[in-house]
């Protein structure tokens, strides 16, 4: 009976061993994207000639790992937009993704926007954003948010022989995709 006992003991010593023990300390809710999530993707690995140069390609845009589903990420998103009163004009949700067109006005549009000299004699009144929010699953129970922005500004050329446009399409400088993302880490990194 003492060997039965011994034996039932070290076999249940062994088993709790290869239990991994759960970390009581604060977890990781937040962390960086891995490296080349901005990358344009495939049309990047094309044939290049042999003497031209192989800088990487981006597109602006932010990325954050949430230790949450992709489906709470976006819900809290479309929550935040409502609760700033953004005027939307157009919106499109899926079960990943969530794309909006707002309007800005001009101070919005010039906060989120590259200055380009060939535009400066253009008097700004406003434009839109087509925010694009997408939220994927990834490795060890992380989602993967990637928010990218394009724009659009609305207004008068100053050169009065210059050809008028309808509109123009302006390089973002990452402010709002940023403010997005901060805006995720700050609600869940509370939410723990």
């Amino acid at each position: 009976m003492p060997i039965m006992f011994h034996f039932l003991f070290s076999l249940l010593m062994s088993a709790s061993a290869a239990v991994p023990h759960q970390d009581t300390g604060t977890s990781v809710v937040v962390r960086s994207c891995a490296e080349g999530w901005d990358s344009a993707g495939p049309e990047a690995k094309k044939k290049r000639p042999k003497h031209a140069k192989e800088a990487p390609q981006t597109k602006a845009g932010a990325c954050i790992e949430l230790a949450f589903p992709p489906l709470e990420i976006q819900e809290y998103l479309q929550a935040y937009t409502r609760s700033q009163q953004w005027k939307i004009s157009q919106e499109r949700v899926t079960e990943d993704s969530w794309t909006i067109a707002r309007e800005l006005n001009k101070d919005e549009l010039l906060g989120a926007t590259k200055r380009n000299t060939n535009m400066a004699r253009i008097s700004w009144t406003g434009g839109v954003v087509l925010l694009r929010v997408v939220s994927v699953q990834v490795a060890n129970g992380f989602a993967r948010t990637v928010i990218r922005a394009s724009f659009r500004g609305y207004g008068q050329n100053g050169d009065q022989f210059a050809q008028q446009r309808e509109y123009w399409d302006l390089e973002s400088n990452n402010n709002f995709e940023t403010s997005i993302a901060s805006t995720l880490q700050a609600h869940f990194t509370a939410t723990q």
